[in-house]
């Protein structure tokens, strides 16, 4: 559980003060690579509590602590492993990057509703940017944004959000945010793991019906189809049918990749998003829906001749299957995260669908 270190005696004395100031114990048990702290029930009515103060604490300290209620109940403090981590500067490097490839990738998109003409490609340009690139974007931003707002919020320190380019297809590879605490409950994982699918969703839903609007406008003047979009539920739901035999608008395509993105996070494996939610809902046996979602994954990969389900379930076997415990994993699920995740649930039927693109 912790690296096999040595805990240095001058911190010793320090790290059992502030424990036993939080958590009434009966014993303390030291080893060379943690210490272990005993503790009854009946002495510490609001242990969930008194272990989330304690962890505050010691976390920025360099220490983690983890509280076990097994046969015996305890809490138990390692010495946190030293970790470097990339300055703020490659946040933004990506994220240039990524807009770059965004508006590129746009820019071609665009190119079958740009009249040729002197300025045709800056104009292909700012298509790209504005019709593409920029809602995009938005929808991932968001998404992330709220994963780090959620983090903060339960003291969980966060990285800015990474952009990743890919300068084809869609222009991006996503984003991320790196998450430099452990995570202290099963609650904050389920909600920190909901936070960005909730928001992405929510700022995309407004953006249909816009990228809609802005479709009647600009006609296309082209014959550019690379591909052929299957479109999810929500479509039918709110009545919008795109038609296939005519060009892509790039903003309608920008908002499709954000509703695609949201049901991809929203499998309840590995280190997804959904794969947060699972754990901590479900706990410890979560892995079992894991490896079923990794099994359709499979399955439809061979059923629909969709490559990229392929290389979503390798990406998330190589990510790891196994999810972290949180620090206190005994703490019981509220029927408000209970809610969070039907409704992370509802989301993922609503933007899934099993062939997304065909050629």
């Amino acid at each position: 559980m912790f690296q096999s270190v040595r805990v240095e005696n001058e911190n010793m004395d320090k790290v059992i003060d502030i424990v036993k100031s939080k958590i009434n114990t009966y014993e303390v048990l030291a080893n060379p690579a943690s210490m272990k702290f005993l503790f009854f029930d009946s002495d510490n009515p609001d242990i969930n509590t008194q272990f989330d103060e304690l962890r505050k604490i010691l976390v920025p300290m360099g220490y983690i602590p983890f509280l076990v209620l097994d046969v015996e109940h305890y809490v138990e403090v390692g010495i946190r492993p030293k970790a470097s981590y990339r300055s703020n500067k490659v946040n933004l490097i990506m994220l240039i990057l990524t807009l770059a490839s965004t508006i590129y990738v746009g820019s071609i998109y665009a190119s079958s509703f740009v009249h040729p003409g002197t300025f045709a490609e800056e104009y292909k340009l700012l298509y790209g940017f504005v019709f593409f690139s920029l809602p995009l974007m938005f929808i991932l931003g968001i998404h992330e944004t709220a994963h780090y707002i959620v983090a903060r919020r339960y003291k969980v320190n966060a990285s800015l959000p990474f952009f990743i380019p890919f300068p084809y297809l869609i222009g991006t590879f996503g984003a991320f945010v790196s998450l430099r605490d452990p995570v202290p409950t099963r609650k904050a994982m389920a909600e920190i793991g909901a936070a960005g699918p909730i928001a992405g969703f929510l700022a995309a839903v407004p953006l249909l019906f816009l990228a809609q609007y802005l479709e009647g406008i600009f006609k296309p003047i082209g014959n550019y189809i690379p591909f052929i979009l299957n479109y999810p539920e929500i479509y039918h739901i709110f009545g919008i049918v795109e038609p296939s035999n005519v060009p892509i608008f790039p903003m309608v395509f920008a908002v499709w990749v954000g509703m695609f993105a949201t049901a991809m996070n929203l499998i309840p494996a590995g280190q997804l998003d959904g794969g947060h939610i699972a754990r901590g809902i479900l706990g410890p046996r979560s892995y079992i829906l894991g490896y079923i979602f990794i099994g359709f994954l499979f399955y439809l990969t061979i059923t629909y001749h969709y490559i990229g389900w392929l290389f979503l379930a390798l990406f998330v076997i190589f990510m790891g299957m196994a999810h972290p415990p949180a620090l206190n994993d005994c703490e019981k699920i509220s029927r408000v995260d209970i809610g969070i995740a039907v409704f992370c649930l509802v989301m993922f039927a609503l933007t899934f669908t099993a062939l997304p693109i065909k050629p």
